[in-house]
C-alpha cells in the first residue's frame, strides 16, 4: 500500500487517509469529510450525551497502552457549559484501568450510545481538569456514527446499595470464565490511538464500537481472538489507527451477569484470505492477541434487558458457516451430490431448480455471473451427461439457483430437467466457475444488457449490486436492459419492475420484440423490437461504463462491435465466455493463426477427417458437428472436461485456459488448430 501523507485541510490522519485510498473511498469522503466532522458538538449531541446512563471511553495508560472503559451513573452525569467542552461528573468503574490514567492533557475518546433507539455519538479530545467527581474533556472533533449492528436493549439503573463489592480478577491470558464472555458476545468496544504531532487536531485516542450474531467472535487460544469487521462509515478511525499503531484495547460487558472484561494487547489486520472472503459481510478481520486481562465481577451498575438483534446482521456470517465454505470451496473441482428441492417456473420456457447439497453442509461460495457445472444420469445410459448453467441468484438459504430454458428437442438436459426434475431429484456438481462475473471493485456504472435466457447471469449481478447496496449504504448506479419475445418468455419481470421501483440506483428498460395481445408499452415492458445499439445510445446519459452481454451469439456480436465501433476499450466491454460468446474475437485470431486457409483435422478412434475453417469455431464446435459426442462442461477451458490427447500438429487458444491439462492433451472447448503449410501433413489429429 503506498503511503499517504496527512493533509492540513483534513479532518483525517495519515492512517485514516491511507486506509480509505487503499479502499477507494477517499474521494468520496473527502468533499463531505468536513460537514460530518466537526469541531464542536452540536446541540441535539449536546442534549444526547446529557440523557444517557453511560459512555465508552478510549484512553491510553502511561505504559502506551489503550483501554477501553465504561462510566455509568444516572442521566445528567455529562453536561456540556459550552460546545467545545463536555464535563463528566462519574468515575470510572471499580478495577478500571481508567482510574489510573486520568490526567490532565491526556488524550480521550468518547462514544455515546443508546441501545433502545440505536444511536450513537463520538467524539475526540482532551483531559482540561480532574476532580474527585469527576472530569472534563476538550473537545478536538465530533462526528455522528450509523446504527448498524447495534443490538437493542432496555437499561435500568441499578441502585448503589445493590451492588455488591465488587471483585477483580488479573492475568496475561484468558481464563475458562473471560473465555465465555468473549465467545458468546454480540457487542465488543475498541479502543486505539495514535499520536505524534501534538498539535494535530485529527490524532488522539478513540474508541468504537463493533456488533454481530453471539460467536461472531472466534477465540483461538487463551490469548488471542479473531472478529469481522463489516462495513462501517467509511471513516476508519480504528481501522487507520491500528494501521499506524497495532496497539489496542476491548472491553466486553456481560449484559446479564454486568461482569466487565477489560484487555490490551495488539491488533492485526487481515486485509484479504480465504476466511474473508467465506465470512458473509466481512470486509476485513481483526487478530487480537492480549497483554493483560482484567476481569471485574458484577461491577456494573446497570441492569441490561435485551430487546433484538441489529437487522443488519441478517448480511452476515457466522464462523461455522465460514468454516464449511471453506471446506466446500477445497473441494471445488470435485463432483459432490445435490438435491433439487423446489422447482418454480419463471417463464414458459424457463424454470428455476433450487439445489442443495445432500450432506447439508455448506455450499461452495460464488461471484454473480458464475455457472455451475452440472452432471446428470440418464437412466439406461453408463455415463452421466455433463452440463453447465448459470446461477441466476445469490446462495439463498444455502442452495444455488439454476434457472434453465427448455430448448429444442437435440437439447437432452434441459429437456430431461424440465420434465423430471422435481423436488427430491439427484444431480451431482461441482463449485461454481467462470470468468463471466461482475467486477466487484470498479465504481462505474454498470450497464446489463441480455436477451432471452441471458437474463440469467444478469439476475445474479443485479441482485448483488442491491444486497452490497442494502449492506454498505452505497449503490451501485445500474442499468438493465433485456429483450425478451413476449411478457410470457420474460422471466424475473415483476422481480426486476420491483428492484428498480424501490431503488433508485437502478433503471430497468425492457423490450419485446412478439409482444401478446395483453402486453403494454409503459405497463409490462419499455418498448418493442430488438436491443441495439441505438436504444443504448438513447437510455445511457453520457458517460464511463462497465457492460456486461449475454445472450445469443448474433445480439452479443453486433452489441460488441457497434460498443468497440464507439471507442469503447475493450476491457470495459465483459461477456458469457463460453458458448457462443467465443466467437467475438475468435475470427481475428482464426485469420492470424491459419491465414484463412482450411486445416485438416482428423479424429483417430473415429476415422473421421474434416476440414476446420475459420467459421467453423473451436476443435469442440468442429467435432460436434461431425456428430460427435466430446465430454464438455463450462465450454471455456476452465473444468478441463474436455481435455483430449493431441496426436499429432499443433493449435492456438482463442481463450486461454486455467484449467490443468497433460502435456499432450489440449482442451478442444477454446482451442483451434493451427495451420503449418510446410509440414508435411497440415493438420492435427484428436484422439476421439
Amino acid at each position: 500500500m503506498p503511503h499517504v501523507e496527512a493533509q492540513d485541510d483534513s479532518p483525517f490522519h495519515a492512517g485514516e487517509l491511507e486506509v480509505q485510498e487503499r479502499l477507494g473511498v477517499r474521494d468520496k469522503i473527502g468533499p463531505f469529510a468536513h460537514m460530518a466532522v466537526r469541531d464542536h458538538m452540536p446541540a441535539q449531541h449536546r442534549d444526547f450525551y446529557a440523557q444517557l446512563p453511560f459512555v465508552l471511553i478510549g484512553s491510553v495508560d502511561a505504559q502506551g497502552r489503550p483501554w477501553a472503559s465504561l462510566v455509568a451513573k444516572a442521566p445528567g452525569f455529562m453536561s456540556s457549559p459550552d460546545a467545545r467542552s463536555l464535563d463528566i461528573a462519574a468515575r470510572p468503574l471499580f478495577g478500571d484501568p481508567l482510574n489510573d490514567g486520568l490526567r490532565r492533557g491526556a488524550d480521550i475518546g468518547l462514544l455515546g450510545i443508546e441501545p433502545a433507539t440505536r444511536r450513537r455519538n463520538r467524539l475526540t479530545g482532551r483531559i482540561s481538569s480532574v476532580a474527585p467527581e469527576g472530569f472534563a474533556i476538550d473537545i478536538l472533533q465530533t462526528f455522528g456514527n450509523c446504527p448498524q449492528y447495534i443490538q437493542t436493549r432496555d437499561i435500568d439503573i441499578l441502585p448503589e446499595d445493590a451492588i455488591a463489592s465488587p471483585t477483580a480478577i488479573q492475568g496475561d491470558h484468558f481464563d475458562t470464565r473471560t473465555r465465555a464472555i468473549i465467545e458468546q458476545a454480540d457487542t465488543l468496544f475498541v479502543a486505539t490511538a495514535f499520536r505524534d504531532a501534538e498539535d494535530d487536531v485529527s490524532q488522539g485516542a478513540d474508541v468504537s464500537h463493533r456488533g454481530g450474531k453471539p460467536g461472531f467472535i472466534r477465540v483461538d487460544d487463551d490469548r488471542t481472538f479473531v472478529f469481522p469487521d463489516f462495513s462501517g462509515n467509511n471513516h476508519y478511525n480504528t481501522i487507520g489507527n491500528i494501521l499506524l499503531n497495532p496497539k489496542a484495547g476491548f472491553l466486553f460487558v456481560d449484559f446479564e451477569t454486568r461482569d466487565v472484561v477489560y484487555l490490551t494487547g495488539e491488533a492485526e489486520i487481515i486485509w484479504r484470505d480465504e476466511e474473508v472472503m467465506a465470512f458473509i459481510g466481512a470486509e476485513r478481520l481483526i487478530r487480537f492477541r492480549t497483554e493483560k486481562v482484567i476481569r471485574v465481577e458484577g461491577s456494573l451498575p446497570l441492569q441490561f434487558s435485551f430487546g433484538d438483534y441489529s437487522p443488519m446482521l441478517t448480511h452476515t456470517g457466522t464462523w461455522a458457516e465460514a468454516g464449511e465454505k471453506i471446506a466446500a470451496d477445497r473441494d471445488r473441482n470435485t463432483y459432490l451430490p445435490y438435491e433439487v428441492t423446489d422447482v418454480v417456473p419463471e417463464s414458459r420456457t424457463i424454470t428455476s431448480f433450487y439445489l442443495r447439497r445432500m450432506d447439508g453442509k455448506r455450499a461452495a461460495t460464488h461471484e454473480p455471473g458464475q455457472f455451475l457445472p452440472i452432471r446428470v444420469s440418464f437412466p439406461g445410459q453408463e455415463e452421466p451427461v455433463m452440463r453447465t448453467y448459470t446461477v441466476s441468484g445469490a446462495t439463498v438459504d444455502n442452495r444455488y439457483r439454476l434457472s434453465i430454458k427448455r430448448e429444442g428437442d437435440a437439447a437432452l438436459v434441459s429437456n430431461f430437467l424440465h420434465d423430471q426434475a422435481k423436488p427430491g431429484f439427484k444431480l451431482e456438481a461441482m463449485a461454481p466457475r467462470g470468468k463471466f462475473v461482475l467486477d466487484q471493485t470498479s465504481e462505474r456504472p454498470a450497464v446489463l444488457v441480455s436477451a432471452g435466457v441471458g437474463i440469467t447471469p444478469m439476475i445474479a449481478m443485479t441482485d448483488f449490486i442491491i444486497s452490497e447496496g442494502q449492506r454498505t449504504r452505497n449503490f451501485r448506479p445500474t442499468f438493465f436492459i433485456h429483450g425478451a419475445r413476449s411478457s410470457q418468455d420474460h422471466a424475473f419481470g415483476d422481480h426486476i419492475r420491483h428492484l428498480a421501483g424501490t431503488y433508485e440506483n437502478l433503471i430497468a428498460h425492457i423490450r419485446y420484440s412478439q409482444p401478446e395481445e395483453d402486453d403494454r408499452v409503459g405497463v409490462t415492458h419499455d418498448s418493442e423490437g430488438h436491443i441495439e445499439l441505438e436504444l443504448l445510445k438513447s437510455i445511457l446519459p453520457f458517460d464511463d461504463y462497465d457492460f456486461y452481454l449475454c445472450g445469443p451469439g448474433p445480439f452479443m456480436q453486433s452489441l460488441y462491435e457497434g460498443l468497440t465501433g464507439l471507442g469503447i476499450s475493450d476491457d470495459r466491454i465483459h461477456y458469457e465466455s463460453f458458448g457462443p460468446a467465443m466467437a467475438f474475437k475468435q475470427a481475428d485470431v482464426a485469420a492470424s493463426s491459419s491465414d484463412s486457409e482450411p486445416v485438416s483435422v482428423g479424429f483417430a478412434k473415429s476415422g473421421m477427417e474434416t476440414a476446420w475453417t475459420a467459421d467453423k469455431g473451436t476443435l469442440l464446435d468442429l467435432a460436434e458437428e461431425a456428430g460427435l459426442n466430446p465430454d464438455f462442461s463450462c465450454r471455456s477451458g476452465i473444468c478441463g472436461s474436455c481435455a483430449t490427447r493431441l496426436k499429432s500438429g499443433a493449435v492456438d487458444y482463442v481463450e486461454e485456459p486455467s484449467a490443468p491439462h497433460g502435456d499432450d492433451e489440449i482442451l478442444i472447448c477454446c482451442a483451434i488448430p493451427r495451420s503449418n503449410p510446410d509440414a508435411a501433413s497440415n493438420g492435427v489429429v484428436l484422439e476421439l
